[in-house]
Protein backbone atom coordinates (compact mmCIF):
# COMPACT_ATOMS: atom_id res chain seq x y z
CA UNK A 1 0.00 0.00 0.00
CA UNK A 2 1.40 3.40 -0.84
CA UNK A 3 0.83 7.10 1.05
CA UNK A 4 -0.07 10.24 -0.76
CA UNK A 5 0.69 12.92 2.07
CA UNK A 6 -1.43 16.09 1.71
CA UNK A 7 1.50 18.81 1.09
CA UNK A 8 0.73 17.53 -2.60
CA UNK A 9 -2.21 19.48 -3.53
CA UNK A 10 -4.03 21.20 -6.33
CA UNK A 11 -6.97 23.48 -7.00
CA UNK A 12 -8.33 22.70 -10.18
CA UNK A 13 -8.66 19.17 -11.87
CA UNK A 14 -7.11 18.83 -14.80
CA UNK A 15 -5.42 16.75 -17.37
CA UNK A 16 -2.25 18.98 -17.74
CA UNK A 17 -1.03 18.29 -14.01
CA UNK A 18 1.25 16.28 -13.78
CA UNK A 19 0.81 13.60 -11.09
CA UNK A 20 2.52 13.16 -7.92
CA UNK A 21 1.88 9.65 -7.15
CA UNK A 22 1.90 6.58 -9.23
CA UNK A 23 -0.09 3.36 -8.23
CA UNK A 24 -0.84 0.10 -9.86
CA UNK A 25 -4.06 -1.06 -11.38
CA UNK A 26 -6.06 -2.40 -7.97
CA UNK A 27 -3.20 -0.86 -5.88
CA UNK A 28 -4.29 0.26 -2.39
CA UNK A 29 -3.69 4.29 -1.58
CA UNK A 30 -4.23 5.97 1.82
CA UNK A 31 -4.57 9.78 0.82
CA UNK A 32 -3.83 12.70 3.77
CA UNK A 33 -5.86 15.58 3.35
CA UNK A 34 -6.35 19.12 4.56
CA UNK A 35 -10.00 20.00 5.51
CA UNK A 36 -11.57 22.73 3.18
CA UNK A 37 -10.49 25.82 4.46
CA UNK A 38 -6.79 24.16 4.22
CA UNK A 39 -6.89 24.05 8.25
CA UNK A 40 -6.86 27.80 8.75
CA UNK A 41 -9.94 27.69 10.65
CA UNK A 42 -8.70 24.82 13.04
CA UNK A 43 -6.58 27.35 15.47
CA UNK A 44 -8.43 28.99 18.84
CA UNK A 45 -7.67 32.21 17.43
CA UNK A 46 -8.34 32.22 13.52
CA UNK A 47 -11.54 33.78 12.32
CA UNK A 48 -13.37 33.81 9.09
CA UNK A 49 -10.76 36.72 8.10
CA UNK A 50 -7.82 33.83 8.42
CA UNK A 51 -9.40 32.55 4.91
CA UNK A 52 -7.82 32.63 1.55
CA UNK A 53 -9.83 32.44 -1.00
CA UNK A 54 -7.66 30.97 -3.44
CA UNK A 55 -7.26 27.83 -1.15
CA UNK A 56 -10.56 26.69 -0.69
CA UNK A 57 -10.94 23.14 -1.67
CA UNK A 58 -7.22 22.13 -1.45
CA UNK A 59 -7.74 18.30 -3.35
CA UNK A 60 -4.45 15.42 -2.40
CA UNK A 61 -2.83 14.73 -6.10
CA UNK A 62 -2.93 14.03 -8.61
CA UNK A 63 -2.65 10.03 -9.01
CA UNK A 64 -1.94 8.50 -11.97
CA UNK A 65 -3.05 4.84 -12.36
CA UNK A 66 -1.17 2.40 -14.61
CA UNK A 67 -3.68 1.19 -17.60
CA UNK A 68 -6.21 3.70 -16.98
CA UNK A 69 -6.74 5.16 -20.74
CA UNK A 70 -9.95 7.23 -22.27
CA UNK A 71 -12.64 5.54 -22.35
CA UNK A 72 -12.20 3.33 -19.48
CA UNK A 73 -14.03 3.66 -16.16
CA UNK A 74 -12.15 4.20 -12.92
CA UNK A 75 -13.49 2.38 -9.78
CA UNK A 76 -12.51 3.96 -6.24
CA UNK A 77 -13.87 1.63 -3.45
CA UNK A 78 -13.34 3.43 0.07
CA UNK A 79 -11.58 1.20 2.48
CA UNK A 80 -11.95 3.56 5.60
CA UNK A 81 -12.17 7.49 6.37
CA UNK A 82 -10.21 8.50 9.24
CA UNK A 83 -10.64 11.90 10.63
CA UNK A 84 -8.59 14.80 12.48
CA UNK A 85 -10.15 15.32 16.20
CA UNK A 86 -11.46 18.91 15.40
CA UNK A 87 -14.12 19.59 12.78
CA UNK A 88 -15.16 23.03 11.62
CA UNK A 89 -18.05 24.92 10.18
CA UNK A 90 -18.29 28.61 9.27
CA UNK A 91 -21.70 30.80 8.11
CA UNK A 92 -21.36 33.88 6.12
CA UNK A 93 -23.52 36.23 4.11
CA UNK A 94 -21.97 35.39 1.07
CA UNK A 95 -22.71 31.64 0.95
CA UNK A 96 -25.26 29.81 1.12
CA UNK A 97 -29.00 29.50 0.84
CA UNK A 98 -30.16 31.08 4.07
CA UNK A 99 -27.00 33.82 3.84
CA UNK A 100 -29.18 36.49 3.51
CA UNK A 101 -30.53 35.64 7.15
CA UNK A 102 -26.53 36.06 8.17
CA UNK A 103 -25.88 39.41 9.97
CA UNK A 104 -22.01 38.54 10.93
CA UNK A 105 -19.73 35.38 9.60
CA UNK A 106 -19.67 32.85 12.44
CA UNK A 107 -17.27 29.93 13.02
CA UNK A 108 -17.64 26.82 15.23
CA UNK A 109 -14.75 24.63 16.03
CA UNK A 110 -16.38 21.03 16.90
CA UNK A 111 -14.73 17.95 18.83
CA UNK A 112 -14.27 14.42 16.89
CA UNK A 113 -13.73 11.62 18.96
CA UNK A 114 -15.51 8.42 20.28
CA UNK A 115 -18.41 8.35 17.38
CA UNK A 116 -19.56 11.55 18.32
CA UNK A 117 -19.27 15.06 16.98
CA UNK A 118 -19.73 17.82 20.33
CA UNK A 119 -22.27 20.23 18.76
CA UNK A 120 -22.60 22.58 21.96
CA UNK A 121 -22.90 20.83 25.44
CA UNK A 122 -26.73 19.95 25.62
CA UNK A 123 -25.99 17.75 21.97
CA UNK A 124 -23.63 15.18 20.51
CA UNK A 125 -23.88 14.46 16.84
CA UNK A 126 -23.55 11.05 15.48
CA UNK A 127 -20.24 10.76 13.37
CA UNK A 128 -21.06 10.23 9.17
CA UNK A 129 -17.97 10.64 7.49
CA UNK A 130 -17.75 11.65 4.06
CA UNK A 131 -15.55 12.75 1.38
CA UNK A 132 -16.73 16.04 -0.48
CA UNK A 133 -14.12 16.58 -3.16
CA UNK A 134 -12.97 13.59 -5.75
CA UNK A 135 -12.65 13.15 -9.09
CA UNK A 136 -10.86 12.48 -12.10
CA UNK A 137 -9.17 15.15 -14.69
CA UNK A 138 -12.01 15.99 -16.72
CA UNK A 139 -11.56 15.64 -20.91
CA UNK A 140 -12.15 19.61 -21.46
CA UNK A 141 -10.47 22.96 -19.83
CA UNK A 142 -9.07 22.63 -16.20
CA UNK A 143 -11.88 22.67 -13.85
CA UNK A 144 -11.63 23.62 -9.80
CA UNK A 145 -12.06 21.77 -7.26
CA UNK A 146 -15.11 23.70 -5.90
CA UNK A 147 -17.12 22.14 -8.58
CA UNK A 148 -18.79 18.91 -9.76
CA UNK A 149 -19.22 17.66 -13.11
CA UNK A 150 -19.34 14.78 -14.70
CA UNK A 151 -15.49 14.03 -14.00
CA UNK A 152 -16.89 14.30 -10.13
CA UNK A 153 -15.30 17.04 -7.90
CA UNK A 154 -17.20 18.71 -5.41
CA UNK A 155 -20.10 16.39 -5.69
CA UNK A 156 -20.58 16.65 -1.68
CA UNK A 157 -22.70 13.04 -1.78
CA UNK A 158 -23.34 11.76 1.61
CA UNK A 159 -23.16 8.38 -0.05
CA UNK A 160 -19.29 8.37 -0.80
CA UNK A 161 -18.40 7.14 2.24
CA UNK A 162 -16.92 3.57 3.86
CA UNK A 163 -17.60 0.62 1.62
CA UNK A 164 -18.53 2.89 -1.14
CA UNK A 165 -17.32 2.61 -4.56
CA UNK A 166 -17.23 5.62 -7.02
CA UNK A 167 -17.10 4.84 -10.58
CA UNK A 168 -15.51 7.72 -12.70
CA UNK A 169 -15.22 8.15 -16.52
CA UNK A 170 -11.86 7.89 -17.55
CA UNK A 171 -10.02 11.24 -20.41
CA UNK A 172 -7.43 11.48 -19.39
CA UNK A 173 -3.87 8.70 -19.41
CA UNK A 174 -3.87 7.98 -15.80
CA UNK A 175 -7.16 8.89 -14.77
CA UNK A 176 -5.27 11.56 -12.52
CA UNK A 177 -7.81 11.10 -9.02
CA UNK A 178 -7.54 13.81 -6.78
CA UNK A 179 -9.73 14.10 -3.54
CA UNK A 180 -9.77 16.29 -0.31
CA UNK A 181 -12.63 18.21 1.63
CA UNK A 182 -13.65 15.36 3.91
CA UNK A 183 -16.70 15.46 6.65
CA UNK A 184 -17.51 14.45 9.79
CA UNK A 185 -21.24 14.53 8.80
CA UNK A 186 -23.46 16.72 6.43
CA UNK A 187 -26.99 17.13 5.87
CA UNK A 188 -27.99 16.55 2.43
CA UNK A 189 -27.95 19.77 0.73
CA UNK A 190 -25.37 21.68 2.25
CA UNK A 191 -27.56 24.24 3.08
CA UNK A 192 -25.19 26.91 4.69
CA UNK A 193 -22.19 26.03 3.05
CA UNK A 194 -20.47 23.63 5.42
CA UNK A 195 -20.83 20.37 6.90
CA UNK A 196 -18.09 19.34 9.80
CA UNK A 197 -15.12 20.22 7.70
CA UNK A 198 -12.42 17.91 8.97
CA UNK A 199 -9.02 17.51 7.28
CA UNK A 200 -8.04 13.68 7.12
CA UNK A 201 -7.08 10.10 5.48
CA UNK A 202 -8.91 8.36 3.28
CA UNK A 203 -8.08 4.95 1.98
CA UNK A 204 -9.15 3.68 -1.13
CA UNK A 205 -8.46 0.73 -3.70
CA UNK A 206 -8.21 1.73 -7.34
CA UNK A 207 -9.51 -0.24 -10.49
CA UNK A 208 -9.05 0.40 -14.26
CA UNK A 209 -12.11 -1.15 -15.87
CA UNK A 210 -10.99 -0.96 -19.39
CA UNK A 211 -13.10 -0.22 -22.71
CA UNK A 212 -16.33 0.54 -20.39
CA UNK A 213 -17.56 3.80 -19.22
CA UNK A 214 -20.53 5.92 -18.64
CA UNK A 215 -20.25 9.76 -19.26
CA UNK A 216 -21.13 10.71 -15.52
CA UNK A 217 -20.29 9.47 -11.93
CA UNK A 218 -21.88 6.27 -10.69
CA UNK A 219 -22.06 5.63 -6.82
CA UNK A 220 -22.10 2.04 -5.24
CA UNK A 221 -22.96 1.30 -1.43
CA UNK A 222 -24.10 -1.83 0.22
CA UNK A 223 -27.49 -1.23 -0.59
CA UNK A 224 -27.72 1.12 -3.45
CA UNK A 225 -26.65 2.25 -7.03
CA UNK A 226 -26.72 5.78 -7.76
CA UNK A 227 -26.61 8.12 -10.83
CA UNK A 228 -25.02 11.50 -9.77
CA UNK A 229 -25.59 14.81 -11.43
CA UNK A 230 -23.56 18.10 -11.48
CA UNK A 231 -25.60 21.15 -13.47
CA UNK A 232 -26.03 24.51 -12.91
CA UNK A 233 -29.44 25.03 -11.44
CA UNK A 234 -30.96 21.98 -9.29
CA UNK A 235 -33.99 21.51 -11.83
CA UNK A 236 -31.37 20.66 -14.25
CA UNK A 237 -29.48 17.92 -12.07
CA UNK A 238 -32.45 15.98 -11.02
CA UNK A 239 -33.27 16.22 -14.66
CA UNK A 240 -30.24 14.82 -15.27
CA UNK A 241 -29.77 12.62 -12.60
CA UNK A 242 -33.15 10.53 -13.44
CA UNK A 243 -31.86 10.41 -17.23
CA UNK A 244 -28.24 8.95 -15.85
CA UNK A 245 -29.65 6.14 -13.73
CA UNK A 246 -32.45 5.26 -16.66
CA UNK A 247 -29.29 4.74 -18.45
CA UNK A 248 -27.50 2.54 -16.35
CA UNK A 249 -30.31 0.77 -15.74
CA UNK A 250 -31.18 -0.26 -19.07
CA UNK A 251 -27.37 -0.93 -20.32
CA UNK A 252 -26.40 -2.51 -17.15
CA UNK A 253 -29.67 -5.03 -16.41
CA UNK A 254 -31.80 -6.54 -18.29
CA UNK A 255 -34.80 -4.26 -17.74
CA UNK A 256 -36.35 -2.94 -20.57
CA UNK A 257 -36.62 0.67 -21.45
CA UNK A 258 -40.35 1.07 -19.83
CA UNK A 259 -39.52 -1.12 -17.16
CA UNK A 260 -36.85 1.16 -15.98
CA UNK A 261 -39.04 3.77 -15.56
CA UNK A 262 -41.53 2.40 -13.98
CA UNK A 263 -39.61 1.06 -11.16
CA UNK A 264 -37.65 4.20 -10.74
CA UNK A 265 -41.07 5.65 -10.36
CA UNK A 266 -42.30 3.63 -7.50
CA UNK A 267 -38.59 2.58 -6.13
CA UNK A 268 -35.91 5.47 -6.82
CA UNK A 269 -35.67 8.41 -4.49
CA UNK A 270 -34.65 11.72 -5.43
CA UNK A 271 -31.60 13.31 -3.23
CA UNK A 272 -30.26 16.57 -3.33
CA UNK A 273 -26.63 16.23 -2.33
CA UNK A 274 -25.70 20.02 -2.28
CA UNK A 275 -27.12 23.45 -3.39
CA UNK A 276 -23.47 25.92 -2.68
CA UNK A 277 -21.40 24.94 -4.82
CA UNK A 278 -21.07 26.42 -8.28
CA UNK A 279 -22.58 23.59 -9.88
CA UNK A 280 -25.60 21.58 -8.14
CA UNK A 281 -25.67 18.12 -7.59
CA UNK A 282 -28.62 15.86 -7.19
CA UNK A 283 -28.32 12.11 -6.85
CA UNK A 284 -31.05 9.01 -8.14
CA UNK A 285 -30.69 5.97 -6.14
CA UNK A 286 -32.19 2.94 -6.17
CA UNK A 287 -32.02 -0.19 -4.13
CA UNK A 288 -29.15 -2.77 -5.48
CA UNK A 289 -31.29 -6.10 -4.91
CA UNK A 290 -34.29 -4.22 -7.35
CA UNK A 291 -31.26 -4.48 -9.98
CA UNK A 292 -29.31 -7.64 -9.04
CA UNK A 293 -32.95 -9.18 -9.73
CA UNK A 294 -32.15 -7.95 -12.95
CA UNK A 295 -28.88 -9.43 -13.55
CA UNK A 296 -26.46 -6.63 -12.06
CA UNK A 297 -23.17 -7.70 -10.89
CA UNK A 298 -21.07 -5.02 -8.98
CA UNK A 299 -17.86 -4.19 -11.32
Amino acid sequence: MKNLNRDQVIYTMSREHAPVLTVKNGETVTVHTYDCFKDRLIPDDSSFDSLLFDELNPATGPIFVEGAKPGDTLKAEILDISLAPTGVTEIDSEFGCLAHLVKTPAVKRLPVRNGKIGFSPRLSLDLKPMVGVIGVAPAGQAIPTDTPDSHGGNMDCTQIKTGSSIYFPVAAEGALLSLGDLHACMGDGEIGGCGVETAGEVTLKLTVIPNHQKPYPVVVTDKEVMAVASCKTVDEAWAKAVEYLHDYMVTETELTSDEAIMLQSIAADLSICQTVNPNKTVRMSIPLKYLEAYGYRKK
